[in-house]
């Protein structure tokens, strides 16, 4: 608990410097670091720093569940105690993310967060289709359906409520036929999407590409740079439900160049990947280029 205190307290003061306006990087680092402005900082950081001990626990153990109803706890309490609506929005989808079936898996607590997302985004459909997804895992197929009708009405010139209600109809024609026939099955040629053994899907094959929202450049060392080394790290990423990066791996190496290139990367922020109504991590290959700057 020291150690964290001493953390938080130099990371609020590094916030509250005015000597020069944060750089890009510093702008889109961890969720920590983008509510360091914030009255909720302290919760939102302690939170950020429960969910990575989490990540690091063993899988299914209580080590695990512990952090994270640490991290849940302090999530909440940033909503509570913070009067900016990007840092509120924040903390409630990492909490809405905590109670999720893949990790504390609690749908009453899971859904509140959802619910006053879509209260406070009302434009943004993201929470309303994760929202519907979740009430037709839970077999609540009628509230599903009038969660997708709900989001169609409020956008009707929008494409993407009724792409939703038409893979949700899809799903249920599936299920109906299933009930009356245990031998169905869908047909040959539908794309099966398959997630890993941490629910994680693979970019490709009905998982669409994430858009990339910040792209923050790459550092070149120096000690590469007088050795003439450059050329192209390909990494391998994986992209939470937030749009966060957290976890990378490097396929291509140049060893010089990979620390660099992983600091750059793990930076980025992406849009949310959408499967079947379900805001879902996926996992993609990105290549970061490193190009000497032209001699004077």
């Amino acid at each position: 608990m020291i150690a964290e205190s001493i953390l938080l307290t130099g990371l609020l003061a590094l916030a509250t410097q005015t000597a020069a306006p944060p750089t890009q990087a510093a702008r889109q680092q961890s969720p920590c670091a983008k509510a360091l402005t914030d009255a909720g900082a302290g919760e939102i950081c302690s939170g950020d720093q429960a969910a990575w001990l989490a990540n690091d626990a063993p899988k299914r153990s209580a080590e695990k569940t512990r952090q994270l109803e640490v991290a849940a706890e302090h999530y909440r309490k940033a909503v509570l105690l913070t009067s900016e609506v990007t840092t509120k929005v924040l903390a409630l989808n990492l909490l809405a993310d905590a109670y999720d079936p893949q990790r504390l898996n609690d749908p009453r607590q899971m859904e509140t967060a959802l619910r006053e997302l879509i209260r406070l985004t009302p434009n943004d459909l993201t929470p309303v289709y994760r929202l519907s997804r979740f009430q037709e895992d839970q077999g609540l197929i009628d509230a599903a359906e009038d969660t997708l009708l709900g989001a169609r009405h409020q956008q009707p010139e929008a494409v993407e409520p009724y792409t939703m209600l038409a893979q949700f109809y899809s799903r249920r024609a599936v299920a109906q036929r299933r009930e009356t026939n245990p031998q169905f099955a869908p047909q040959v040629g539908t794309p099966q999407l398959e997630r890993d053994e941490n629910g994680v899907y693979r970019v490709g094959r009905g998982v669409a590409l994430p858009t990339k929202l910040s792209d923050v450049a790459a550092r070149y060392p120096a000690e590469a740079l007088a050795a003439g080394v450059q050329g192209v790290v390909i990494a391998e990423i994986v992209v939470n439900e937030s749009g966060n990066v957290t976890d990378t791996k490097i396929l291509r190496s140049i060893p010089l160049l990979d620390e660099a290139a992983l600091e750059a990367v793990r930076q980025w922020q992406f849009s949310p990947s959408v499967v079947n109504g379900h805001v879902v991590p996926v996992k993609m290959t990105v290549t970061v280029n490193f190009t000497p700057p032209p001699r004077r």
